[in-house]
């Protein structure tokens, strides 16, 4: 049996090849610490001679140990010619004076990384001990074997079973992330801790990065030059130690930084002085011959072709599409010359990267008279990186044609933006299911040789960047399939950063937490928020979230009263707490913000209070910020900065704090009387106006909140006399200075069926009185089909995931059909067709290949409603494309039903549809449909591929759902 042990009367020594370089070394002293810190073993990096227990690390053709080991160990020469893969192997007697080893071959520097890093995670140790303050468990020892063995693990002791192989390839084969609008938070923080953006920095991204098994990135650029900050290119060296691809965005070509040519250009700078390629030819050229001679012998992915000074439009926007594809052919010929001269005569050995990113989409497609660049000869060996529209929604991807391209595909995704319609970098707002949904979209149009993600100021991105990461590192455990696996991950994920010192109830708390609060900050992006989005009233919308913000923020200060003082503790703090607090704070603050603004429109005393609130919230933001600044001894300073409140546009000039209602009250107690999700208020009058109350003449609606207020100062003695058996009161008096909620409920039972009974009642009090009139019906729903929906009031809602019956469809040689799709969405479900290639016509709806699913829905009365559709905020995957989905009403012909408008441009500022969707997270498409009375079937056909439909609403013109932003509840379906 071969085995290594690891324990704090044990020594291990750590040897690599004579030949290993600085970046080797380094990994090596970081992998010992984990050693040392863990098991309390000695770990030896100098041994010579008789060293009994080892590891061995080695690359391939780097050396000669890793052609020695290969010898012991012959699997080891299947490592030649994979890409960033490690053979992970226990060992007796690998080589001289060495009785038993863990051996460790890279099939290249990256992998040899790779491979030691696996080391560190076997003992429990993640890639975020620095960025997420996690602490590893220590063990009484730590046994690694390559046999089943009768040792259990238990109480401060780990047995892990290592069978010894070689590591998959990475599924995609650059990974990476982009620090970016890294200004106040990254920059301040940088700064004060080491001085700039340098080396010493670098050297902690540059961990975390190999420690997810990433290999490339695109350093920050705002403000900061990574070749000049090192300083000099000592971050770049360093880089290329560890066997990292840098690039240096998608508008920094040739491994020039656009801060560079602020710094140097000038009147006798031979850079010229203009970013104009048209009146500064050569000196542009000049400015990208030096970038690449600078760093010819480094790992590096330059970006060739060129945008406007600081990330604009090339030629203005003037120019036609013509005249762009021009420069960018000249522009990218002549740099190509370049890398071919100072780089490597051999192209295909230099990776490069052409960013088809905004307005580039049209050079490169072309507007269907002027042809783009796409298909240009010298972009044949370029990866071609796409873009979602910064939102995380897919826009243009490669169609089956070109899906072969030599240069492969890139995907340029965002879980933090700066810029328009409103930017999002404060804290976490993508839930994973998103990004499983839309990675997983671009991996199989073939989108497969480059993820980069833009993670801002990397800090409070923790969760979300780890899944990038593991998704484009092993998509085929983690991406495709069903949407469940990112429960998976989010539960190990958990486990992993907790579970040494969290109980396993405690893990389960932390995961709720973590994807609660990521949930309704998805929602609505906390930037965008203010007191309009969620109503206080309608649909009990703002009452029912502002109960979730409380059992979030309830449940993350109990966890972190619990973990207070354990090793959890720092680390709940920095990636739950702050975001998860702040995250339910902020929402809470403009709940109340709406709630004051509407109880002060009611001329209630409670407004007051609401307003109160809203402040207190305002105190508690700053508080939290204030505790981040100072968590772990000043550890993230900095990182705290980012505004959040109250967007008024893209940039952060105009936030502001909500407005604050202050009520002035007569002397006096004066009644009001409300329905909680309503707006109108009633109090008494000379001519009595009652509140009426229908709702309990449908199926399903069996309670109704009523509010009893004071609009005036003292207390409001009310009280309620009348009773009946069919209607019970929560109470029937009492005394308020604010507001008293009654909740009404109707015994539908003790009303025969098919019977309507009208209920009269007063709330009064010594001198006031406000009527009610309660409408109530025990409607019959024996001719309603079970699992039909039952319109009620002219309207009838239903989650898209809700159908009645599933079709599947025909796509090329296989099958097709929607998959459910859950935790998605505003809703909490939606539907999707798999796989994610499939798109269909009219042609395929009238012939019954397209996938489809249908809808019950038993209407009132026969009339013309109108079909409303909502849909994820997806993009047509097709340049210029559109979006559709396919509309039968029972046995009626197929109708189009367009989900966005002619024009409709993904990812273009000046498009206000788009602007629209990405904020509200969805799209809405609306259908003048003909119903009859009693049962129909309303099938929707799948359209165009990328499409997630998510909620249907039916209702009559003159049944307009009230204004909201999640919408109506779900309406009754017979079970």
């Amino acid at each position: 049996m071969a085995y290594i042990k690891f324990s704090k009367d044990t020594t291990i020594n750590m040897i690599l090849d004579e030949q290993a370089g600085e970046g080797l070394c380094r990994i090596r002293e970081k992998v010992a610490k984990d050693i040392e810190r863990t098991t309390g073993a000695s770990v030896q990096t100098d041994a010579n001679g008789d060293c009994g227990q080892a590891v061995l690390a080695a690359t391939l053709g780097e050396g000669t140990l890793a052609d020695a080991l290969a010898e012991k160990i012959p699997e080891l020469k299947t490592l030649s010619g994979r890409w960033e893969s490690y053979g992970f192997y226990l060992a007796e007697h690998p080589m001289e004076g060495v009785e038993s080893a863990l051996v460790i071959v890279g099939s290249d520097r990256t992998s040899t990384i790779y491979g030691m890093f696996h080391l560190s995670e076997l003992l429990g140790v993640t890639a975020l001990g620095f960025w997420g303050d996690v602490t590893p468990p220590v063990w009484e020892s730590a046994l690694l074997t390559d046999e089943r063995t009768g040792e259990k693990a238990s109480d401060g002791h780990l047995v892990k079973m290592v069978s010894g192989g070689i590591s998959k390839e990475p599924s995609v084969k650059f990974r990476g992330f982009f620090i970016n609008d890294e200004w106040p938070c990254f920059g301040k923080w940088t700064f004060s801790h080491y001085n700039g953006f340098t080396a010493e920095m670098y050297d902690h991204v540059f961990e975390y990065l190999l420690r997810m098994k990433g290999n490339y990135l695109w350093p920050a650029m705002w403000t900061s030059s990574f070749l000049l900050d090192g300083p000099g290119i000592a971050s770049m060296q360093l880089a290329t130690e560890y066997g990292i691809y840098i690039g240096m965005s998608h508008h920094e070509p040739c491994m020039r930084s656009g801060e560079e040519f602020s710094i140097f250009k000038g009147e006798n700078s031979p850079y010229g002085t203009e970013w104009n390629y048209d009146v500064n030819k050569e000196g542009l050229l000049k400015f990208w011959e030096d970038g690449l001679t600078r760093v010819k012998d480094e790992q590096i992915f330059p970006t060739v072709g060129m945008r406007g000074e600081r990330d604009s439009k090339l030629l203005g926007d003037d120019a036609t599409i013509a005249e762009n594809v021009r420069q960018l052919k000249e522009i990218i010929i002549n740099q190509r010359k370049l890398l071919a001269q100072h780089v490597n005569p051999d192209l295909k050995k230099v990776p490069q990267l052409f960013a088809i990113y905004k307005e580039v989409e049209d050079y490169y497609f072309g507007d269907g008279r002027i042809a783009g660049i796409r298909g240009f000869d010298e972009l044949e060996d370029v990866t071609l990186l796409f873009c979602e529209d910064n939102f995380g929604n897919m826009r243009a991807l490669p169609q089956e044609s070109e899906r072969q391209h030599p240069g492969g595909f890139g995907m340029y995704y965002h879980v933090d933006y700066h810029g328009s319609p409103i930017s999002f970098e404060w804290v976490n707002s993508t839930p994973l299911v998103r990004i499983w949904e839309q990675m997983t979209e671009a991996y199989e149009y073939g989108v497969r040789n480059l993820w980069i993600v833009n993670v801002g100021d990397v800090k409070f991105q923790e969760y979300p960047l780890g899944y990038f990461m593991e998704l484009a590192y092993d998509f085929e455990t983690w991406g495709g399939g069903s949407s469940e696996k990112v429960r998976e991950y989010t539960a190990q994920w958990v486990q992993k950063q907790f579970g040494a010192y969290a109980s396993e109830e405690q893990c389960r708390e932390i995961t709720w937490v973590l994807e609660e609060s990521v949930r309704l900050n998805s929602y609505r992006r906390p930037e965008a928020l203010n007191d309009t989005i969620y109503h206080p009233a309608h649909y009990n919308e703002g009452r029912r979230m502002l109960e979730r913000c409380e059992e979030l923020e309830q449940k993350t200060e109990q966890l972190l009263a619990e973990l207070t003082g354990t090793p959890a503790e720092k680390a709940y703090f920095s990636m739950i707490y702050y975001p998860a607090a702040g995250s339910a704070n902020l929402l809470k603050m403009h709940l109340f913000s709406g709630m004051n603004h509407l109880y002060a429109s009611q001329g209630r005393a409670v407004a007051n209070v609401y307003g109160e609130k809203m402040q207190a919230c305002i105190q508690k933001d700053a508080k939290l910020a204030e505790r981040m600044r100072t968590f772990n001894g000043g550890k993230w300073s900095g990182m705290e900065l980012e505004e959040h409140i109250g967007f008024v546009n893209w940039n952060d000039e105009d936030w502001r704090y909500p407005v604050q209602h202050v009520v002035t009250l007569p002397k006096k107690p004066r009644l009001t009387v409300s329905r909680a999700d309503g707006t109108g208020s009633y109090t008494n009058q000379y001519f009595p106006i009652p509140l009426v109350i229908d709702d309990f003449r449908y199926a399903g609606k069996e309670k109704v909140t009523i509010q009893i207020a004071n609009g005036g100062t003292g207390s409001v003695e009310w009280k309620i006399e009348e009773s009946c058996d069919y209607l019970e009161f929560s109470a029937r008096e009492g005394s308020t200075e604010l507001l008293d909620e009654v909740e009404i409920t109707f015994l539908r039972e003790k009303l025969p069926v098919g019977q309507e009974a009208e209920f009269a009642c007063n709330i009064r009090t010594e001198r006031e009185s406000v009527q009610l009139r309660i409408l109530c019906r025990n409607e019959s729903m024996a001719k309603v089909p079970f699992g039909a929906y039952v319109m009620q009031d002219g309207l009838c809602v239903a989650n898209a995931a809700d159908f009645s019956v599933k079709l599947g469809g025909v796509y090329k040689e296989g099958r097709a059909s929607f998959e459910r799709l859950a935790d998605y969405g505003k809703y909490g479900s939606g539907m999707k067709v798999c796989p994610t290639t499939a798109d269909y016509g009219k042609a395929d709806w009238e012939n019954g290949s397209a996938p489809a699913l249908m809808y019950e829905i038993w209407a009132e009365q026969e009339q013309t409603y109108i079909l409303e559709i909502r849909t994820s905020p997806a993009n047509p995957l097709v340049n210029g494309g559109s979006l559709q989905t396919g509309v039968r009403i029972n046995s009626g012909e197929v109708q189009a039903l367009a989900l966005i408008g002619e024009g409709y441009r993904g990812g273009d500022t000046e498009c206000e549809e788009w602007c629209r969707a990405v904020l509200n997270q969805e799209h809405c498409a609306k259908l003048p449909v003909q119903l009859k009375k009693g049962i129909n079937t309303i099938t929707l056909y799948a359209g165009e591929a990328g499409v997630v439909l998510e909620r249907l609403q039916i209702y009559a013109p003159d049944r307009q759902p009230k204004s909201s932003y999640m919408g109506p509840d779900v309406s009754y379906r017979k079970a």
